[in-house]
Parts: structure tokens; sequence; C-alpha cells
């Protein structure tokens, strides 16, 4: 596939944006299998409890035909922020009172809340940056482009599941996982490389996101 220069336009975009890589592929590289769909059912405790992940999401025979409707997509790679740059400015003391940071995981009944917070603000900060790249594909000509990221929604606590409408629904996208997309083999067929173990540097586990464009 040749690209165009609208094309690495927006590469360069998502990189000035915050992504570590971006690469755009045929949409036909994207890799669809069933048995990533079957991970989610056996293999993850929030299957059934949140509206962006099955079963409430479309089928993968579902989203192999979307997948037909496009020809172009991006392959995206992304760092989780250092912790502290995010939760130290969000606690940071006030008037040059001491830092509240930790306080919080001292309390047995706050302690599980805030790692809930401290993982959902993470979250937030890459689909911000997620959601801006796919801002500026609609900028560029495609209303129809769509990012996916990998993992569960972390937007809400507790999802809305029992009255089955999403509270963040402009925000919130589904996790490609659902989709069935084998992340590993789509990020080869990009030529990107992705590590799920930070054994030697915690710092370089990266995070996988799709973007379908046109």
């Amino acid at each position: 596939m040749k690209k165009t220069n609208e094309y690495e336009a927006l590469e360069k975009a998502a990189l000035e944006l915050g992504c570590d890589e971006a690469k755009i592929i045929p949409a036909d590289q994207i890799v669809v299998e069933d048995r990533v769909r079957l991970r989610c059912m056996i293999g993850c405790p929030t299957y059934g409890k949140n509206l962006r992940c099955p079963p409430y999401t479309p089928s993968v025979d579902s989203f192999r035909k979307i997948l037909n409707d496009y020809s172009v997509a991006m392959v995206i790679r992304i760092k989780p922020p250092e912790i502290s740059e995010i939760l130290h400015e969000k606690y940071k003391p006030k008037n040059g009172g001491e830092d509240r940071l930790w306080d919080r995981y001292k309390d047995p009944d706050t302690a599980a809340s805030a790692t809930w917070s401290d993982f959902s603000e993470i979250y937030k900060s890459m689909l911000m940056v997620l959601l801006e790249v796919e801002r500026a594909a609609f900028k560029q000509g495609y209303p129809l482009a769509t990012v996916f990221f990998g993992g569960r929604c972390m937007l809400c606590e507790e999802c809305n599941v029992e009255e089955g409408v999403c509270l963040n629904p402009v925000m919130s996208r589904f996790a490609s996982e659902a989709m069935g997309i084998n992340l590993s083999k789509t990020a080869e067929n990009a030529g990107i490389q992705l590590q799920f173990k930070g054994e030697d540097d915690p710092s370089q586990i990266t995070m996988m996101a799709i973007l379908l464009i046109d």
C-alpha cells in the first residue's frame, strides 16, 4: 500500500500527540481471530461486567464485516505514563501541606478504591491521546475513523451494566480484544515490536491500539 501525504501526516500527528509508534497499514492486515474473543470469555474477570467488553460488543463476525468496509488502518503503540507524574500532580500538597498521595493506601477502607482510581487515571491519560489521534483523522476528512484500545474501559469505577446504557458514550471505546483483534500478530504485520513483560525495565511495557481510518 502506497502511503499518501495525508496518511503520513496522521502518523506524524500521532507521534506528536504522545504515541510511541504509529504505522499505517492496509486494513486487511489486522488479524481477527475467534480465539481472542474466547480468552475474553474464559480469562477476563470483567467479562459481562463492562459495556465495552463481551457479551455487549459486536460479535467477531460482525466486526469482520465492519473491517471489510475499511481499507486503511493505523497500528499504535503507546507507553503508560509514569504513575508519579499523574498522581503527584493530582494530589500535590496544597499551601505547603504534606503530600496526600500515599495516605489513601494507609486506610484499608479506601485502599482498594485508591488503587482503582490510580489505574483509571493512567488509562484515561492514554485514552485521551488516542481520542485526539481519532479526532485528527476526523479533521483530515475521515469521519468514520474509530479507535479500539487494548483492555477494558476504565472510565467508570462501576459500569452501568444493569441499565445497559453507557455513561460516557462520547469517550468510551470498545476493547480491541473484544473485537477478536490479535494485537500481537497485527503489530508484527505493522513492524512494531511489543513488550508484555517489564522484568528488565517496567517503563518499557507498552499498550496497543488500532485506528480504523477509511
